[in-house]
């Protein structure tokens, strides 16, 4: 059964199930880091990695971050060893990721964790704002498929799962504001600015947004850990060298 949690913050999601102090995290598909630096700051080691080339040269361009290590790289070339990792993040990224390479995603998650390790994954719900979303970009059969992937090739090789909801809010400052964001995104190689700025985006943006700009933001979270006794023995194929 799916618990909700209401109205909180992504981090406190996060130690509801486990402490970050002193453990050495990934955090998959980083981005600009907007989700690495809360990690960093309960504690832990980051190993961030993303790869597209534009994002990433954003990141080594700017100022490092303590307990940060950034690579450009896939989750299906995870640049450790073997057993090192307490727990792996996917915050709305796992859905990005194309559907032939989930099992080899999961084979480095599984190679890289140690026994006790685990993966969390954030991905969003369907919510007005997805509605104005889909106007321009409609990612319902991917966010669709990465959750059966979830369920299908990663949910096997852990001893528990468990899955939450909860929300909070994204607002922005203008119309204006919210195009150049979503236009703005490096790796968006599906939609243009001219996309989004279609005269039915703004009639639902300011209708479902009001005069704020507001949008409940809810998301869904599965939390999976402790390695079944077959895949922490097992040496899965990996392109990384432990």
């Amino acid at each position: 059964m799916t618990r909700d949690l209401g109205c909180t913050t992504n981090i406190e999601v996060i130690k509801r199930f486990v402490s970050l102090e002193g453990k050495f995290v990934i955090d998959a598909g980083c981005g600009g880091m907007a989700f690495t630096r809360p990690l960093v700051d309960h504690g832990a080691r980051v190993l961030a990695i993303d790869p597209d080339p534009v994002q990433a040269e954003l990141n080594r361009a700017a100022e490092p971050i303590a307990n940060v290590e950034f690579v450009e790289t896939g989750a299906d070339r995870l640049p450790v060893q073997s057993k090192t990792v307490d727990g792996v993040f996917f915050a709305y990224s796992l859905h990005h990721i194309p559907a032939d390479i989930y099992q080899p995603v999961f084979d480095e998650v599984v190679r890289v964790l140690k026994p006790d390790g685990f993966l969390y994954v954030i991905e969003p719900i369907d919510c007005p704002f997805n509605e104005v979303m889909k106007l321009f970009h409609n990612e319902d059969q991917e966010r669709a498929a990465a959750w059966q992937a979830l369920e299908e090739l990663a949910i096997p090789a852990f001893i528990s799962a468990e899955v939450v909801t909860y929300h909070n809010f994204a607002q922005y400052d203008s119309w204006d504001g919210f195009a150049k964001h979503f236009a703005g995104r490096s790796f968006n190689t599906l939609f243009t600015e001219a996309d989004i700025r279609q005269p039915e985006v703004k009639e639902a943006f300011e209708r479902l947004g009001g005069p704020e700009h507001r949008f409940a933001s809810p998301k869904q979270v599965m939390f999976l850990q402790g390695l079944r006794e077959k895949n922490a023995d097992s040496h899965l194929h990996s392109s990384t060298s432990d």
